[in-house]
């Protein structure tokens, strides 16, 4: 099923009694013990979404439930994010090179090695479309024991329900959205080479590719099939937005990018997806 009956405001499991029995009704800020309210704000959410990111980063620095667990975390994510960026670098960019060196339609017959940017914006709508599906389907299924102690933290619970949804499902799932990003990417392609405008666009589109990718953790632990999920991703479209912002602004920094970066995804969207407005009423 893809949404149980009356699901808990606050954790999201199917409630059969208030106060909910999984999480008895209370959410809790990621590093500190005050409480967080549950529901949509509007356009400002998307503000809220971001700041997520840093937050979750850090929670996984500093906070004591994630101490000592992230060695395995970090070098999955140092492998997958190096392997991106060997593709990119000696693959994708060679290849886009050449395809601007010699005309072709897209340039309306002008000559598009005169646009020298253009194998570096196609790189750079690549990684925004195909980056993160690619680092989550290599690196994610190391990540769920994080997104567990974030949910332990906020929600002052002992134990996490396990996922309902089977390591075949998840493995579905993930190249699910791998296929997903495969049909975006000549989208993108197109779009970032539209002057002004084609490139802010590009960068929307690659966070809400981002806002998909990571939800799906938190989201498939309580048994949400993908259109459940992608309901409630618009319900909530502006938080989400701003968390996929936020986690593609990462990738421009440091060592985060190299050894973190699916790490503060899985924590920055656990988080935030605590705080959505979960109740499907249009389902109801």
């Amino acid at each position: 099923m893809d949404l149980r009956q009356d699901p808990c405001p606050i954790c999201g499991h199917a409630r059969p009694s208030a106060p909910c029995p999984n999480c008895r009704g209370a959410l809790r800020e990621l590093s500190h013990d005050r409480p967080l309210p549950v529901g949509r704000g509007g356009a400002a959410d998307a503000v809220r979404g971001c700041r997520e990111v840093p937050r979750a980063l850090f929670a996984l620095l500093h906070d004591r439930p994630f101490v000592g667990r992230l060695w395995l975390p970090a070098c999955a994510n140092a492998a997958a994010f190096t392997l991106l960026v060997l593709l990119g670098v000696l693959v994708l960019l060679p290849a886009f090179a050449a395809a601007f060196a010699a005309p072709w339609w897209l340039a309306d017959g002008v000559r598009t090695h005169h646009r020298a940017d253009g194998p570096a914006l196609w790189l750079f709508a690549s990684w925004l479309v195909l980056g993160m599906p690619l680092l989550e389907a290599l690196a994610g299924a190391l990540h769920e024991g994080l997104r567990d102690r974030a949910e332990q933290t906020m929600l002052g619970v002992a134990a996490i329900r396990p996922n309902p949804r089977g390591a075949l499902l998840r493995l579905r799932d993930r190249a699910r959205q791998c296929a997903a990003a495969l049909l975006l990417w000549p989208v993108a392609l197109g779009l970032v080479l539209v002057p002004w405008a084609g490139p802010p666009l590009v960068v929307l589109l690659g966070a809400a590719v981002a806002a998909v990718t990571w939800f799906e953790l938190p989201m498939a632990g309580r048994g949400l099939g993908p259109r459940a999920r992608l309901r409630l991703l618009w319900r909530n479209r502006w938080r989400a937005l701003g968390v996929g912002l936020g986690l593609q602004g990462a990738t421009a920094v440091p060592f985060v990018n190299l050894l973190a970066l699916s790490a503060v995804a899985t924590v920055a969207a656990t988080s935030a997806y605590l705080q959505f407005d979960k109740l499907d009423r249009e389902a109801s």
